[in-house]
């Protein structure tokens, strides 16, 4: 009985958990991260140098070059807009693994077509006309 997901004694069993269980712990501890990182974030200025809550003279006397520099990098959430990406083209043509080993030992990928049509023409590689299948 009530073995679907809209269930209301499921609901409140999932609900329960997502509230009182093992779920609500792990989601408090991430928006605990998420909120200390944000903090920090919001304290430094907008080059991300000098640190709004400390002046601006102490920071540079007692903080080294390399731990500063250090400060600067931006952190692993961070999403980097000036380094692109490698593309990779979708629009040409992706062949089989025939075509492939084809191509290793020097043929050509797919071989010419020298069937003739009734007009003279070289013959297309689907055969049109009615299928021969009955439905």
């Amino acid at each position: 009985m009530a073995k679907s997901l809209r269930s209301k004694v499921k609901r409140s069993f999932r609900n329960k958990k997502r509230e009182e269980g093992v779920y609500a712990a792990v989601h408090a501890a991430r928006l605990q991260r998420l909120n200390s990182k944000l903090i920090e974030t919001a304290k430094k200025d907008v080059n991300g140098d000098v640190s709004l809550d400390a002046p601006a003279d102490e920071e540079s006397a007692d903080v080294p070059a390399e731990q500063n520099a250090a400060e600067t990098q931006p952190d692993a959430m961070a999403i980097d807009a000036s380094a692109d990406p490698k593309r990779i083209s979708t629009s040409g043509p992706r062949n089989s693994r025939r075509v492939a080993w084809r191509e290793s030992k020097g043929m050509e990928g797919r071989p010419a077509l020298k069937a003739m049509n009734r007009q003279g023409g070289v013959a297309g590689r689907r055969k049109s006309g009615k299928s021969h299948r009955r439905r």
